[in-house]
This record gives C-alpha cells, structure tokens and sequence, in this order.
C-alpha cells in the first residue's frame, strides 16, 4: 500500500497515523483500518504541498488532524470527513487556494469542526452537512486581513475585506445562526453577484431555518440574475443548482436558451438534457427559444 503510516498511541489506544503517500495521487482515500489498527490521525505535514491531490476522503475513524496536514495543495478542491474529528490543528488546509466544496458528515452537531475550517482558509468554501435526519448547504465567501500603517499613530490597524469574515462569524461551536447568515446577503449582492447567486441557490435548496423575507429575496436575486448563475453552475457541472433554478422557474427563455448553448459548448450532456425538457415543459423551445440543438448533434 502506497499509505506511509506510523503505529501509535492515542488516547490510550494503539492506533495509526497516516504520514504520507508515495508516489503520485489525484483523488486519495484514506481507509478506516490497516491491518487490522484503526486510523486515527494524520500527521503533522504529511501532504503537504502535495500539488497533485485533488480529492480527499476521510474516514468516519479519524480523530486526529495534525498541524499543516494538508497545507499548501495547491490543486486541492474537495475534502470528504467526519465530525469524529476530536482534535483539529492549526494550518491543516491554510493555503489551500482551490479548496472549494467540503462535505462533512455528522452522527452530532459538526458546528465545532466546522468553525475551525473556516478560520483556517480565507478562501470561498461550500460546506455540505450531511446529518442524521437533515442536509445543510451553507457557502462563505472569501475575505482578506488588510493591514495598513498609522504613521500618526504608530500602529498598524488592521481592516477585513470582503463578506467572507462576516458570514464566518455566523457559525458557532454548537450551533449556525441562520438568521444572521441570511441577513448578510444583500451586501454580498453588491460585493460579488457571483458568489451571491451560489449563495442564494444553496438556501433554496437546502432551506433549514429559512424564512420568508429571506425566501423571497434569495428567489428575486435568482430571477434576475439567472442567466450568470447558470452559466457559473454549468461550468462547474454542478447540475443540482442547475435545476433547481429551472424547476423553480427562474429562468427565463433567453436564460435557458444561453445555458444551453454554454452546455452544449462544454460538452456537459446530462445538463443539457435538462435543460432542454424544462424548455419542452414550458411549451416555449418552439415558440420563443430559437433553440435547434438536440443531443444527437452532439
């Protein structure tokens, strides 16, 4: 096994810990046991600046992430855990600047662990909360610590930019306050109408604690900006937050027409499909669409 790994002891258990990987690897599974030991930690450094990871998946026998675990990937776009994680280190994906979609899956409230990651990576990450009787979609946008000089003063005073510090701030070691999370949104509206529209799709999709005022602008948002959010998801091949927007019917036929033709373009089959059968749905591909693509022309 490519797995490099240490015997230890931990928490008065012999256990293992995960040091490393020889050899090249894209999308890394790390598995509950080896030999018959349970996999309990990873060590300090042990991937990093691994350029040639992509995808991490970790096991629900993990309670362990030691310092700069996995600092410095620069191609690092996925995480799969648990909230087994007991002990969370400083640095474990600092610096992971393609770190964008983590899916963590909870037995408890996974609020602690969560919070740790966020204040570890300033970058824009999507947490998917996988929970014994309910999913949360939750997105937070980037921000940067900016640090100016007072030559009056003496000091250095520091200022954040972007929304990214606040949304943060949103989630607590034993608990989210959604209330908060979705008031913050018509900032991100004018910062960045990108990252406003995953935002957006995400509550409507997963709307745990959402109420009706949020529902309403989050939808409204979505309506008028349909045409970018589509092309941002499609891009991404992100092909849930694609329909919901057409099932929704925020789109409309000029919308659509542009999705399909970005799908079409990026080969991105199962998206197209979709799109098109929301066209024939709404009885509009042959009287307002133009549209004269059909898979076979693929």
């Amino acid at each position: 096994m490519p797995l490099v790994y240490d015997t230890i002891e931990y928490q008065r258990e012999e256990c293992l810990e995960i040091t490393g990987f020889e050899g090249s690897v894209k999308n890394l599974t790390i598995p509950e046991q080896i030999g018959g030991l349970a996999v309990r930690s990873i060590g300090r450094h042990a991937f990093e600046r691994r350029a040639d990871l992509q995808e991490v998946s970790l096991p629900a026998s993990l309670r362990r992430l030691s310092l700069f675990a996995f600092h410095n990937c620069a191609n690092l776009r996925k995480i799969t855990l648990h909230d087994s994680v007991e002990d969370y280190y400083d640095g474990v994906i600092r610096q992971c600047g393609e770190l964008e979609w983590i899916e963590l899956y909870g037995s408890k409230r996974p609020y602690a662990l969560m919070r740790e990651m966020l204040e570890d990576n300033d970058h824009a990450m999507s947490f998917h909360l996988h929970l014994p009787e309910e999913e949360i979609c939750l997105s937070f946008p980037s921000y940067a610590l900016i640090a100016s000089e007072n030559t009056m003063a003496r000091t250095i005073q520091f200022a954040y930019e972007g929304g990214g510090y606040a949304y943060r701030n949103c989630v607590h070691k034993k608990e989210i306050r959604y209330r908060e999370y979705d008031r913050l949104f018509p900032f991100m509206e004018h910062d960045d109408p990108s990252f406003a529209s995953i935002i957006a799709t995400d509550r409507l999709l997963y709307p745990h604690d959402l109420d009706e005022a949020a529902q309403t602008r989050y939808t409204a948002f979505l309506r008028g900006h349909a045409k970018e959010a589509l092309d941002l998801f499609i891009r991404r091949g992100q092909i849930d937050r694609v329909r919901m927007i057409t099932e929704k019917g925020l789109a409309d036929e000029n919308a659509i027409a542009a999705a399909l033709r970005t799908a079409s373009d990026l080969k991105e089959t199962a998206i197209c499909a979709l799109l098109m059968e929301s066209g024939r749905q709404n009885k509009k591909q042959e009287t307002g669409l133009g549209l004269s693509l059909e898979l076979e022309d693929w």
